[in-house]
């Protein structure tokens, strides 16, 4: 009998290591986002893109252990659909975090619309928060974790007014085409990105409904 309960204490410990090291790798991918819209160095950008890049294939890594140890883990430490859907909505920040990245080294991009430097901020602040909620999860600390949830979608609501506007801006005042079809694709990710942060609090809510 201690042998089982050592092994799902375990078996939670390992899930929850997991969980935290997939959200700190998208915070550490949102801070070089910040970083490359924020420096005038278009070589120095291009070494956070790079960055960015081989963060992400990190997450992928971390997203494919937890995948794995629910296929040979027995008793979980959460809802098994629960833990596999909080693993893909890290991931999601994360994949769209580099999609942003990406579109912006392809596109050349050597001059960031204010938009663009809000919403990655807005991405990095929603990613410590997302931080925050899944080390509270270890702890059965359900107010906490609600309370950054709240906070996720208010900078949420914030990004969607900011890209809208911005938007509305672009069409009404850049004069070259191709310039406005660049900012726009790249506000999308990075507006996206959001919603993926926003995706994430509602799997975090349903974990404390399903799991505590």
């Amino acid at each position: 009998m201690s042998s089982f309960f050592q092994n799902y204490f375990l078996n939670g410990a390992q899930f929850f290591n997991l969980f935290d090291q997939a959200a700190k790798n998208a915070v550490e991918m949102a801070q070089l986002l910040v970083n490359a819209v924020n420096t005038n160095d278009a070589t120095e950008r291009e070494v956070v893109f790079k960055q960015i890049d081989r963060l992400e294939n990190i997450g992928d890594d971390i997203t494919h252990k937890i995948y794995l140890a629910l296929d040979k883990v027995v008793f979980t430490p959460l809802n098994r659909k629960d833990i596999h859907t909080l693993a893909s909505a890290i991931d999601d920040v994360a994949d769209y975090i580099h999609e942003a990245s990406e579109r912006m080294y392809l596109y050349h991009i050597v001059e960031f619309v204010p938009a663009i430097k809000e919403i990655a901020n807005i991405i990095l602040s929603a990613s410590i928060e997302i931080e925050r909620s899944v080390n509270l999860l270890r702890s059965n600390k359900q107010s906490e974790v609600l309370a950054s949830c709240k906070q996720i979608k208010d900078y949420e609501h914030q990004s969607d007014q900011i890209y809208y506007n911005s938007l509305a801006n672009l069409f009404a005042n850049e004069k070259d085409a191709i310039n406005l079809i660049k900012y726009r694709e790249i506000l999308h990710s990075l507006e996206t990105t959001t919603n993926k942060c926003k995706n994430a609090t509602e799997v975090l809510q349903a974990i404390l409904v399903n799991s505590y």
